[in-house]
């Protein structure tokens, strides 16, 4: 999965439902978020380990060799798109592999883990995108919240920082600069405040 932020996109305009504004914002935790799932990697294959080191497994040293150097090569490749890229390597089908894994050591539960930590994991990387339309604006919470033009105090492009303020006085603020941005600040804040008019 690639997670170089891709640009904001401009209005998309609708004959049904009007003009349409996608703001895609920064994933700052995607990087944490990395390092816990390499941290569950390591677990499941010191666990994997272990247990085939108490059944006396013939190849036992091969196997630590190859999981100790996949593991290694796995951190650098990501090092490597990081800088290069900007990018993270998804490491959800390396979590399904080692769930499926457990069952030969007939560890159900192990499993179950796995693919609860694989969704999570699937969760936590998606696209954050806020959606600004006629109807409605959809902020990237999960589940993704939807919030009705009534419900807005304000709501503001300014210097590239997208503002929703919201009558119970909570705020969500987002830098939503991009090299390619197309949305038109002053554009954008006219159909906002004819939507809150409304």
């Amino acid at each position: 999965m690639n997670h170089q932020e891709p640009h904001n996109k401009p209005a998309v305009t609708s004959a049904e439902t009007g003009p349409e504004y996608h703001f895609v914002i920064p994933n700052t935790r995607r990087l944490i978020y990395q390092v816990f799932a390499y941290g569950i990697i390591f677990l499941n294959l010191l666990g994997q380990l272990l247990m085939d080191y108490r059944r006396n497994s013939p190849n036992l040293k091969i196997s630590i060799l190859v999981c100790a150097a996949l593991f290694v090569l796995l951190i650098l490749w990501d090092i490597y798109r990081l800088r290069k890229k900007n990018t993270l390597q998804s490491l959800g089908i390396i979590l399904l592999i080692l769930g499926f894994r457990w069952y030969q050591y007939a560890l159900g539960w192990g499993f179950v883990i796995n693919v609860a930590l694989w969704f999570l994991y699937l969760i936590a990387r998606r696209k954050l995108v806020i959606t600004v339309s006629t109807q409605e604006i959809r902020y990237p919470s999960y589940p993704v919240k939807k919030i009705a033009w009534d419900e807005i105090s304000n709501l503001v492009l300014k210097d590239d920082i997208l503002t929703i303020d919201l009558r119970n006085n909570k705020i969500y603020q987002h830098l939503v600069k991009d090299a390619d941005q197309e949305v038109d600040e002053a554009e954008f804040n006219d159909f906002c405040r004819k939507q809150m008019e409304r």
